[in-house]
């Protein structure tokens, strides 16, 4: 198998396993109950997940000049692994907080970092279309663990459950380093942001990411919980996790199979507008069914937003400074993942629902899509690192 094509197999499926941090929602309630906590503290431990991955995002790209891929598959599978266990075997909140929010947290934004910047560079004629499925492949681990957890934790429980993910991570990781055998570390030098054009400053895309991914990442991270507080069984709630991740995946795949051939700003203008209407939608939602409708729709334009967003970054700013730049771009999924899902649990816990919530990450939503219409109307496809005519 030539080693480009190994090198994107093996990033897609250690992105896959990592996503699985997004299944969450389903350990909401099992903790509530053992921990004896409120909703927004147990809230904290997928808070503080995703807070040290970005961090790992912003801090890693170095190691890949200096490690070879199959060290870093390793240590981020590992780390996985070793956060998952120790979080599994919890009796108190802090242990709960450093094993899935710490160590997972940290591992699994190395690993994703990783995965992103190793199959783009290792495909540089398709760079969307890898980037596409990275990311696609990181929301359909959210939805296969949605399908396997759910039964799982009603089988031995919460900690069983984890133990089970950090052998699927385990095993994924292991496969993922083989198939990186022999394959070339990583060659970017990325020293810092080069000269942003004035028409497109790094703090539009900031805020415009950091604005649509809360909306996603709010109703993600509840997703389960959403369900049954609109009067849905535990077995739908259990399925929305599973449908949620899938929809993501879809919306990432949409991106990857059509980003090379098109402008990129209706994608960032119009995906957030998506999101907005269908959780004002889940918002007003009277059932179970319909909400979990309306959190698909959510969880697919958020999955294409995470996919299109690494494709503007590296046309706006090139493959060699594209490392920097969507590290500082993405320190505002982190700020969001903090503020969304952490915020949706403390508004609950106030207001006794997730109307409010949905509402508030709908408004951020709409500003999204107002900020990104700010951004050049074209950027040339193949991600060549110059601005294309207004299209």
């Amino acid at each position: 198998m030539p080693a480009p094509l190994r090198s994107l197999l093996a990033c897609i499926l250690l992105s896959g396993a990592l996503g699985t941090v997004h299944a969450w929602s389903l350990f909401i309630e099992p903790y509530e109950e053992e921990l004896g906590v409120g909703r927004g503290t147990v809230s904290a431990a997928y808070s503080l997940a995703l807070v040290a991955l970005t961090l790992a995002v912003l801090g890693s790209h170095g190691l890949f000049r200096r490690l070879a891929p199959t060290m870093i598959a390793a240590a981020s599978s590992g780390g996985s692994v070793a956060g998952l266990l120790l979080a599994a075997g919890a009796d108190s909140l802090p242990v709960l907080l450093f094993g899935y929010g710490l160590l997972f947290g940290a591992a699994n934004g190395m690993g994703y970092a990783f995965s992103l910047q190793h199959a783009s560079e290792a495909n540089p004629g398709r760079r969307g279309l890898s980037l596409g499925l990275v990311t696609a492949a990181y929301a359909l681990g959210a939805a296969l663990a949605g399908l396997g957890l759910g039964p799982r934790i009603d089988a031995v429980g919460a900690s069983g459950a984890l133990r089970s993910m950090a052998f699927v991570v385990g095993t994924a990781g292991l496969l993922a380093t083989c198939l990186l055998l022999g394959t070339p570390r990583a060659t970017l030098v990325s020293p810092g942001l080069p000269d942003v054009p004035a028409r497109l400053p790094i703090r539009r895309l900031w805020l415009a990411y950091g604005l649509a991914v809360l909306a996603g990442l709010t109703a993600i991270g509840h997703a389960a919980a959403i369900v049954e507080d609109f009067g849905g069984s535990a077995r739908l709630a259990s399925s929305t996790v599973a449908v949620a991740g899938l929809a993501s995946a879809c919306g990432g795949v949409w991106v990857a199979v059509t980003v090379d051939r098109s402008g990129i700003r209706g994608f960032l203008v119009g995906l957030p507008l998506l999101s907005l209407v269908a959780l004002a939608v889940t918002a007003l939602a009277r059932t179970g069914t319909l909400s979990l409708l309306g959190l698909s729709v959510v969880a697919l334009a958020y999955g294409a937003v995470i996919a299109a967003y690494p494709v503007a970054v590296v046309r706006a700013f090139g493959q060699d400074r594209y490392p920097s730049a969507y590290g500082r771009v993405f320190s505002a999924w982190g700020l969001a993942g903090l503020v969304g899902p952490l915020g949706a649990g403390v508004l609950y816990d106030s207001t006794g629902g997730y109307r409010l919530p949905l509402l508030v990450a709908a408004v951020a939503a709409g500003t999204s899509s107002a900020v990104a219409g700010g951004t050049p109307q074209g950027w040339s496809p193949r991600g060549s690192g110059k601005m294309g005519r207004p299209g």
